[in-house]
This record gives structure tokens, C-alpha cells and sequence, in this order.
């Protein structure tokens, strides 16, 4: 009965919310974790302000591509990088963006490295009968290690923040 009750609200909470609002919040948000401010200013509420537009660029053309816009009038606010193996929610970098007050977002996403780790865990085997001859025998459930090998992949995350030029 409690796991109903329990399940209920599990799926009241994903519905009335939606889904992507729970694991919003759930997750880490990389981007804001890792910014740094180039220009102070005051946060700005993300619910009134437009969707900013994202620029994908390659991580090698990542800083041309900045430097190309700074020249052209757009201003730098800041900008994020971080290696993780977590997958960082795109909410997250649209809304801290929102935040800041970017109308661009210059991202870029490059493969780092791949590792591999051993992890061991436990698992119930169930006990079997097993009939010879005429003879039925039923062995008991136990308790097995089981070895899992767990990949890793890491990747090189670069968001850089920018609005049109204030005079």
C-alpha cells in the first residue's frame, strides 16, 4: 500500500511539474557551478527574459569565434568550462543565460578521455530444484558477488555569455 501511495505521488509530482522541471532539479547544473563573471551585474528573473540564441562551435575555434563577436560590439559577461562524464541539461545553460541577461550563448562540446572501473556488487541467486533419478533436491537462494565493468566517458565542456554592446 505505501509503495501505491508513494507511486502516486511520484507521478502527481512529474505531471504537475513536468519532468524536465524535476530533473532540473535533481541534477547538478555545471554551467552556473563553474562561471565565472567577467562583468559584475545583478541577476536578472530568466521568466521575463527572451531565449537567447546558442551558437555551436568546435572547442578549437571556440575562442576565434568569441574574440570575432567581442570585435563586432558584443559584450562578454562570462563564461563556464568544466570536464565531466554527467550529461550537463541544456535547461540548465538556457536558463542561467536568462539570468545573466545573454542574448549568445557560444558553446562547445569535445570528447576528453574514456576510463573503465571495476565495481562490486552483490546479487541474490535464487535457489533451483534440480530432480535425479526421481529425487528432488532444492538448493537455497544466496548471496553472489558480481563484477561490473562501469565506462566513463569524459567531455570538455566551453559556454562563453555575450549581449549586444551597451553604450
Amino acid at each position: 500500500m505505501r509503495c501505491l501511495v508513494f507511486l502516486g505521488l511520484l507521478v502527481g509530482l512529474v505531471c504537475g511539474t513536468g519532468c524536465t522541471a524535476v530533473l532540473d532539479k535533481l541534477s547538478t547544473n555545471y554551467y552556473e557551478q563553474n562561471y565565472s563573471a567577467r562583468i559584475s551585474m545583478g541577476e536578472l528573473d530568466p521568466k521575463t527574459r527572451p531565449e537567447p540564441s546558442v551558437q555551436d562551435v568546435l572547442m578549437r575555434h571556440h575562442g576565434e569565434s568569441v574574440k570575432t563577436r567581442a570585435r563586432g560590439g558584443w559584450e562578454v559577461l562570462g563564461s563556464s568550462e568544466f570536464n565531466t562524464s554527467g550529461s550537463p541539461r541544456r535547461n540548465h545553460l538556457l536558463k542561467l543565460a536568462k539570468k545573466l541577461g545573454s542574448e549568445l550563448v557560444v558553446y562547445s562540446r569535445e570528447f576528453d578521455r574514456r576510463e573503465q572501473e571495476l565495481v562490486k556488487r552483490s546479487e541474490y541467486q535464487q535457489g533451483e530444484r534440480i530432480t535425479v533419478n526421481g529425487t528432488t533436491v532444492e538448493m537455497e537462494g544466496r548471496w553472489v558477488d558480481v563484477i561490473d565493468v562501469v565506462t566513463h566517458t569524459y567531455h570538455d565542456y566551453r559556454t562563453t555569455f555575450l549581449r549586444t554592446g551597451r553604450e
